[in-house]
């Protein structure tokens, strides 16, 4: 911009600010004032471009973290959770008390055979559980304990006929089931040689059975006569006195101190032991498959939500980027204004220098 050489421009060294010809023409108030004025209104856009820069910074850094943080989230799928895979240890049995009263076994199916692979291995199974009982707890048996077979050890720990019957029905998996009781075999053989294993059916094989004094309730019967008034059961009953002559069983409740030989309390069999043992494998088992299964639930759940949270936070984050964009053309429109004003002033007076000569600086 090249301005007419007989301009007149003059400069006001102690304010520090360039005026024009016109504002020598004004009053020394004025000029005071207008220059107050213009050092306020530098002072506002100072500020105000500082807090829109320190804003637009913050929106921009709130942007980036909500799309990387939904980025996160949504990029994780419910099918990426597996379920752990539930374990039981031989320390965790040696500490197992047999349920209280005798355990009924459970009876076997009698219906049509199953598959031979299956047959089979379930055979195969009786036949080395059976060994480990017999080697590792058949030893502690006193001699009026009643010896079982290896059909009656099955029936009574194993009911291999009734696992047939369920994997033949669908309600049980074999291959889930023959994980299960090889796994069964490696702790129980593991569990026989522990040390408070061998302390306990060292107990029972030292134990002696010893009178145990207890008082029973017991109820006896007696028969008694009376009138029965409604009764109907002698041909004259209709006459004066209506009824008859009955007789009737009548209960007596009376307690009995009755003296048993008994193994000192605390004491169990070698029976006992194996099925305490081998309960509390199935029974940490499968609440441990259950825990297990409700976390990787609870995992899978979790993911959703969060899938949903970060799309939620993907939206938030274009709001806030429309909201940088709108913060930026409202500081854009500001800058073009300061500026645009400068110009015309400029253009209206003449080329402006500061007082050493130098080029009026930019406006914002």
């Amino acid at each position: 911009l090249v301005l007419a050489p007989n301009c007149r421009r003059s400069v006001i060294p102690d304010m520090g600010d360039v005026m024009y010809s016109d504002d020598v023409a004004r009053p020394p108030l004025r000029r005071r004032l207008a220059a107050i004025f213009d050092r306020a209104e530098s002072l506002y856009l100072v500020v105000l471009r500082g807090t829109i820069l320190i804003v637009a910074t913050l929106l921009l850094a709130w942007v980036i973290w909500l799309g990387v943080s939904s980025a996160w989230k949504i990029s994780h799928s419910p099918d990426s959770v597996v379920e752990e895979q539930a374990s039981v240890s031989a320390d965790e049995l040696t500490e197992a008390e047999a349920p209280a009263g005798p355990v009924a076994a459970a009876a076997p199916s009698s219906k049509a055979s199953q598959a031979a692979a299956e047959q089979t291995y379930y055979s195969a199974f009786v036949e080395r559980y059976y060994s480990l009982f017999h080697a590792k707890f058949e030893p502690y048996r006193h001699q009026d304990d009643k010896a079982l077979t290896k059909q009656a050890f099955d029936d009574a720990f194993l009911n291999t006929a009734a696992r047939l019957e369920a994997v033949k029905s669908g309600k049980l998996d074999f291959n889930n089931d023959r994980d299960d009781l090889e796994t069964l075999f490696t702790t129980m053989t593991e569990a026989a040689d522990k040390p408070k294993t061998l302390e306990r059916l060292n107990r029972y094989r030292k134990a002696k059975k010893v009178p145990v004094t207890a008082q029973v309730e017991r109820t006896s019967y007696s028969t008694q006569s009376g009138w029965d008034s409604s009764s109907t059961a002698c041909s004259n009953w209709f006459q004066e006195p209506i009824g008859c002559s009955v007789s009737r069983v009548v209960p007596h409740n009376y307690t009995e101190n009755v003296t048993t030989l008994q193994y000192p309390k605390g004491t169990e069999s070698h029976t006992q032991i194996f099925r305490a043992f081998q309960d509390r494998y199935f029974d940490l088992l499968q609440q441990r498959r259950s825990d297990n299964a409700s976390k990787a639930e609870q995992q899978r759940q979790d993911i959703v939500s969060s899938i949903a949270d970060g799309k939620m936070s993907l939206v938030t984050a274009l709001q806030v980027l429309g909201a940088f964009l709108a913060l930026m053309f409202f500081f854009l429109l500001i800058a073009i204004e300061r500026h645009q004003r400068r110009i015309s002033g400029v253009v209206s007076n003449g080329e402006v220098e500061l007082g050493h000569g130098e080029p009026a600086p930019a406006a914002f």
